[in-house]
């Protein structure tokens, strides 16, 4: 039997064992995968476990992608851009922090994006899993969720290739995909509602790979490229079956991926030192008082838009993703900070939104209106 075999079946026990105990207590199993690859990185070969978690990283990006149809960035309110604007101060925040921990410029933009972007799949998860989807406050965090997003995918595309060339070349090879979308949408839709699950399963695997080797082999973001597969599919309308066909193996995958992040980390809190602590609390904070005035700026009442700056707290993929990143290219303090948020930011983030409603009260008495603030542009 082959070792990475061997590798795979201790792995996923591991990890469906962590993931059964988190359940239990309505967490997201994300940390755990951490926590599992910090334990067994230094007795594990998770080299072995390749490619599956390179896979499962594409994968992911695939699935952000068919969120990121047309009609998706058509539906985003004008609520969600005014909260977002003032969420993105968070950007500029960072990026001083970086400087003042002696970051140069391309690692305090990492770093600024790693304080910046939060989760928005632990907070969809988290959403729908206390039925909280029709509360005002939700529709200002998804969309504020999806800008968040964007952004990062620009700073990918700037920081992961070849610097302003890669960049330049990724929006052409983008706008490239979309009018192909445009142009042959009819006719791919067609010719794929006709084809078996199976085999738009691997069509969709091979088309997504494809990309990002495409992309890598241009000097661009590998990320954006499956990014990109995954927007393309979602303006053919596809998004449904490929997110149905897709789930199972990109979870796997995403463990996975985590749980290697994690297994490297293990060097890096070797050397944790107290500014990666300070910058993580750092960034856990600078953003509740911005969550907070854009929620009121968009017209939620204080106790909403305190709800809002709650559920911002979580960090999760792409916030690995930048870490990843910053530690290929030589910045292990941004990794750290990275890998260090994911690990707080979830479990705390899950406990601050289940309690949101009972913190709004208590700060928030009802005998004490809180009235709504003017909403205003930017």
């Amino acid at each position: 039997m082959h070792p990475s075999v061997e590798a795979f079946a201790l792995t996923a026990g591991l990890l469906a064992l962590g993931a059964a105990l988190v359940h239990r207590f309505g967490f997201p199993p994300l940390p755990i995968y951490l926590l599992t690859g910090l334990w067994v990185g230094g007795a594990l070969p998770v080299e072995d476990l390749e490619p599956l978690p390179s896979l499962g990283l594409l994968l992911l990006l695939f699935s952000v992608g068919l969120e990121f149809g047309p009609d998706r960035l058509r539906s985003l309110s004008g609520k969600a851009v005014r909260a977002g604007f003032y969420d993105g101060l968070a950007l500029p925040v960072g990026f001083f922090l970086g400087l003042m921990a002696g970051l140069d410029w391309r690692g305090a933009a990492l770093l600024a994006g790693v304080i910046y972007v939060s989760s928005s799949a632990v907070i969809v998860k988290l959403i729908i899993d206390l039925r909280r989807a029709a509360n005002p406050e939700s529709e200002v965090v998804l969309g504020v969720s999806v800008l968040e997003d964007l952004v990062v995918l620009v700073l990918l595309a700037l920081l992961g290739g070849q610097g302003l060339s890669g960049f330049l070349l990724s929006l052409f090879l983008a706008t490239a995909y979309l009018a192909s979308a445009r142009l042959l949408g009819p006719g791919l839709v067609r010719f794929m509602e006709s084809l078996s699950d199976e085999l738009v399963l691997l069509l969709g695997a091979a088309f997504t790979t494809g990309t990002a080797l495409l992309f890598q082999a241009a000097g661009a973001s590998v990320g954006l490229g499956a990014f990109l597969a995954g927007t393309f599919a979602a303006a053919l309308g596809l998004r449904e079956r490929l997110e149905r066909l897709f789930g199972p193996v990109r979870d796997l995958g995403v463990a996975l991926f985590f749980l290697v992040v994690g297994a490297g980390a293990r060097d890096l809190f070797q050397g944790l030192t107290p500014a990666v602590v300070v910058l993580a609390l750092l960034g856990l904070l600078v953003k509740l008082p911005l969550n907070h005035l854009g929620g009121t700026r968009a017209g939620l009442s204080r106790k909403r838009g305190l709800y809002s700056a709650l559920y911002l707290v979580p960090r999760g993929e792409f916030n690995l993703v930048l870490g990843a990143l910053a530690q290929a290219q030589g910045y292990p303090l941004v990794a750290q900070v990275a890998v260090l948020l994911v690990l707080v930011s979830i479990p705390l983030g899950a406990l601050l939104i289940r309690f949101a409603p009972d913190i709004g009260r208590w700060l928030y008495p009802k005998g004490q209106r809180a009235k709504p603030a003017q909403a205003k542009a930017p």
